[in-house]
């Protein structure tokens, strides 16, 4: 009796533990809002399919298949939709939504599907991008949206992703290392289980494979907007994917004829103290032949050389130009000593006479990146590469930063006493900055001075200007014929640049210096240049 009892309490909590564990698995997680034709549906635990009706709760785990010419549209508790076209087999395979978290991942083996972000997941996404997802997993894919909304379709080994608004990312579950973004208006496939994501095109959703049947019923613009509200359906059973009948759109052929190119482009901001010059070389536009529209372009290298400035300026835009074409590009660099990346776009581009075969007028954009290096405070070189698109998907012009002098000190110099009298002087001090007034970015400064040869490296506290301002100039090395130092503790109080139009505002900077020297018989005489960065303290 008591071994029967024990059995009946285990049996017991075996069967409580089971019922909560699919209980909490089954929760629903959002509703069918709009049905059009056959679709139907197996759930956690079921043996048979379940025909799906207009407002049926939908749950984790949950296998939706939609016959030919049948959709469905699911709207999640997030507010995140996912729309199941014809001839489409998907499952909800996990949701999570704790406020400020939501993943979302549907699997989908055959068809296509389109997934349409809330603005609460945006708001989510730009907050923390890593800690939320909505993706749409396939056997060789995995697409995911960072904003608004995609269609992605798969059938015979091909993965195709459309986006029709916002962006998202693209991989190869088999190589997550290698991750291609995809923006609005653009198309990128993977093929096979090995194949890498393809470098996104412009397109659009008739691009992507998967599925039967036209355009949603109802749609209204990119997203679509309705289905029909027909569910008189009946029960049936799934049929065997390799067995069930269905279509695709085989991916487009990436243009890649080769229609005209121009020698560069090339241009220029700043001055004779600070400034950049940039060439896109080799510009080649390539389209479906050649006589046809470019849709794609790529430069053979970007060059170019930057001087007196210690890293690349943030957000300088100026015009580049070549062969009767005209683009604005936008320059971004990282801020470090001696070397770093830099990035840039190119907006509105324009040829007015088209390019080699095409001769009518057209517009293209893209973006830039590599790196840079330089020596002290004296000149740098640029490399990197380019690429883009026809027509243009950059229609605003990049913000133009000037190079503008803000303010100036006429020197910061020291005096030494015996026995070296030593005399180094950072004179023409000039002041950068993005507008007349505005807060400096950057310093440069000629160097001149003369040092006992008996003293090989030494600080210096220079000191000028009204109110005063300060500087600590350390030499650090001084061998045949050349010398560098660095400048740090620099304090430049309110009102030290200079009276009005000139900034008031009190900086700190720092930076470096370089130049020659001349040996004399009791003393070196040195020349040279100076320059770093300028900030709030």
């Amino acid at each position: 009796m008591l071994r029967r009892s024990v059995f009946i309490f285990f049996s017991f909590l075996v069967f409580c533990t089971f019922f909560m564990a699919y209980s909490a698995y089954a929760a629903p997680v959002g509703k069918i809002t709009k049905l059009d034709g056959k679709v139907d549906v197996l759930k956690t635990g079921q043996g048979t399919v379940g025909g799906v009706s207009l407002g049926d709760n939908v749950d984790v785990g949950d296998i939706y298949r939609a016959k030919t010419n049948s959709r469905a549209e699911i709207t999640f508790f997030n507010k995140n939709i996912l729309r199941i076209h014809p001839a489409t087999r998907v499952q909800i395979s996990q949701y999570t939504d704790d406020g400020n978290k939501s993943n979302q991942i549907m699997k989908m083996d055959r068809g296509k599907v389109e997934a349409v972000s809330s603005q609460e997941f945006i708001k989510k996404v730009s907050s923390f991008a890593e800690g939320n997802k909505f993706e749409v997993h396939t056997p060789n894919a995995v697409a995911g949206i960072r904003g608004s909304g995609m269609t992605v379709g798969f059938a015979q080994m091909v993965t195709g992703l459309f986006f029709s608004t916002g962006r998202g990312y693209f991989f190869n579950p088999n190589q997550p290392g290698i991750v291609r973004n995809v923006s609005a208006g653009f198309v990128s496939f993977i093929v096979g289980t090995g194949g890498m994501p393809s470098r996104p095109v412009p397109g659009n959703v008739s691009y992507v494979g998967g599925g039967t049947g036209g355009s949603v019923p109802g749609a209204g613009g990119a997203t679509g907007s309705g289905l029909g509200t027909g569910y008189n359906l009946q029960t049936t059973g799934f049929l065997n994917p390799i067995n069930d009948t269905y279509t695709i759109t085989p991916p487009p052929q990436i243009p890649n004829v080769f229609v005209g190119s121009v020698p560069y482009l090339r241009g220029t901001f700043g001055n004779a103290d600070l400034g950049m010059n940039v060439s896109i070389n080799d510009v080649k536009f390539y389209g479906p032949s050649v006589t046809g529209q470019p849709q794609t372009w790529q430069a053979a290298s970007v060059t170019g050389n930057f001087w007196n400035f210690d890293g690349v300026p943030r957000a300088f835009g100026f015009m580049v130009t070549g062969s009767g074409m005209s683009a604005f590009m936008q320059v971004t660099g990282s801020d470090t000593d001696f070397t770093g990346t830099w990035s840039g776009t190119l907006a509105n581009g324009s040829a007015p006479t088209g390019v080699g075969g095409y001769r009518q007028p057209f517009s293209f954009s893209g973006s830039a990146s590599g790196t840079w290096s330089s020596s002290w405070a004296s000149t740098g070189t640029i490399t990197g590469n380019a690429s883009g698109v026809v027509p243009s998907v950059l229609t605003q012009d990049p913000v133009v930063t000037q190079t503008i002098q803000v303010g100036a000190i006429q020197s910061l110099s020291v005096s030494g006493g015996p026995p070296y009298y030593d005399y180094i002087s950072m004179y023409q001090v000039k002041f950068w900055g993005p507008n007349t007034g505005g807060v400096p970015y950057a310093f440069t400064a000629k160097v001149d001075g003369s040092r006992s040869i008996s003293s090989t490296t030494s600080a210096y506290n220079l000191s000028g200007g009204t109110p005063t301002s300060t500087a600590t100039f350390a030499f650090n090395s001084a061998s045949g014929g050349a010398w560098t130092a660095n400048i740090y503790n620099g304090n430049v109080p309110a009102g030290g640049m200079g009276s009005a139009p000139n900034n008031q505002t009190a900086v700190v900077f720092e930076g470096k210096a370089s130049g020659t020297y001349t040996t004399g018989p009791s003393y070196n005489s040195l020349m040279g240049t100076a320059s770093g960065k300028v900030r709030v303290p």
